[in-house]
């Protein structure tokens, strides 16, 4: 959904019958120019690249063009549940990050947006959150259900002290419903909010991470829903699922500990809220998690 110098196709041909221009499907120097031409006079940044702000101007929701009801081909999974105005930040700003958390909390996603709606600290949240399943594993109701609590153009403050401010603009995050770390107590694990956790739904790893020995897993829905909109975003906002997270991988480095070029902005792509943050654990090292990332 993302149109630079050398996209070819139908979606170019629409974007040259909106600029005025002949449509033959190439997306080379003259219509570059228009698309220039169009960003400036509408006070866009003008790179001569046509993401979800410069078609937003355009008035044209290139997304439409595939509409289908696959989890994998669009976004008809997704339910809009907004924050409140007031409850986030209304600044259209372009993305170049997606940086993923869960909640430390409860599994019904609609509850966490009540909740950030609620409260005193002012206006945090994340665009999306994706539902879970209760702590003593029978209410799956929500399980992998997908909520638009922010819209992409705008953000919330996610991700607290720590990381350049261009970051906090600049980022897609996304929430996954998990009680996070436990604890154990006579043979069984806890959360910290007290709730006895099914031992389906534990994660024990080889070694701590953050001081945790056992998390409540992502489920195989969770994990299929992150996976899914994780490709939509960088679809739609031109990110790489291959840089961040996956490009630390591939180096040999710890992809979910803090990380310097991270928070000086020097790496884009999906990241982790503990890439920034030295005093967080989401998401943690699950298994499943990692091979996602890697498969990308």
């Amino acid at each position: 959904m993302v149109l630079k110098t050398g996209s070819k196709g139908e979606l170019v041909k629409v974007l040259q019958n909106i600029l005025g221009l002949k449509e033959d499907g190439v997306f080379g120097p003259r219509t570059r120019k228009a698309v220039q031409q169009f960003q400036k006079e509408n006070r866009l940044f003008v790179d001569g690249i046509v993401g979800p702000m410069t078609w937003k101007k355009l008035n044209y929701k290139p997304e439409e063009e595939n509409l289908d009801t696959d989890r994998e081909e669009y976004q008809n999974w997704i339910e809009t549940y907004h924050l409140p105005e007031g409850e986030y930040i209304k600044k259209e700003t372009p993305k170049k990050w997606i940086m993923i958390h869960h909640t430390a909390g409860r599994h019904n996603p609609y509850k966490c947006i009540d909740h950030w709606a609620r409260d005193n600290r002012g206006r945090v949240g994340t665009n999306y959150v994706i539902g879970g399943v209760s702590a003593d594993g029978k209410d799956k109701q929500y399980d992998g259900k997908i909520l638009r609590a922010i819209d992409d153009e705008y953000f919330g403050w996610h991700i607290g002290r720590g990381g350049e401010y261009i970051i906090k603009e600049q980022s897609i995050s996304i929430e996954v419903c998990s009680a996070g770390g436990l604890k154990k107590k006579d043979g069984k694990w806890y959360t910290w909010f007290g709730e006895e956790v099914n031992k389906k739904q534990v994660c024990v790893l080889e070694k701590k991470f953050r001081g945790y020995q056992a998390f409540q897993k992502y489920t195989p829905e969770q994990i299929k829903s992150l996976n899914a909109l994780l490709k939509y975003l960088s679809e739609k906002h031109d990110i790489s699922l291959k840089g961040g997270m996956q490009e630390l991988m591939v180096k040999g480095v710890n992809a979910f500990e803090w990380n310097r070029d991270i928070c000086d902005a020097k790496i884009k792509g999906l990241i982790n809220h503990t890439n920034i943050r030295k005093d967080k654990s989401d998401m943690f090292p699950q298994p499943e998690l990692i091979k996602m990332i890697k498969d990308f």
